[in-house]
């Protein structure tokens, strides 16, 4: 049987940043979040509060990682803060978990 892992050339530098993305992706709620924002809406705090139901500060500490990490934005609009993807693609992940055959 022929081998079919493509040899990829990439660099240190890209590997490190691929390697913080899924670090960043490493945690249930923070998944949770990005299927929410999947759909391509913005929500604001207080509707992913309402989805993911966990306590307010933990819910910040999560969105400041994946937001410091690049994989989502955010902007205040009066008292409210929106978060929507940065990355639209990353949520591509799920689709490729899902046809892996995990036994999940």
């Amino acid at each position: 049987m022929q081998n079919t892992i493509s040899k990829r050339k990439i660099s240190t530098e890209k590997l490190a940043k691929i390697a913080e993305i899924f670090q960043g992706l490493a945690y249930p709620v923070r998944l949770q979040v990005l299927e929410l924002l999947e759909d391509g809406k913005d929500y604001s705090v207080g509707d992913i509060l309402d989805k993911v139901q966990i306590e307010a500060s933990l819910l910040s500490h999560h969105l400041a990682k994946m937001k410091n990490i690049g994989i989502i934005d955010s902007y205040r609009q009066g008292r409210n803060i929106y978060y929507r993807l940065a990355i639209k693609e990353i949520t591509k992940v799920f689709d490729c978990i899902y046809s892996c055959e995990l036994k999940l």
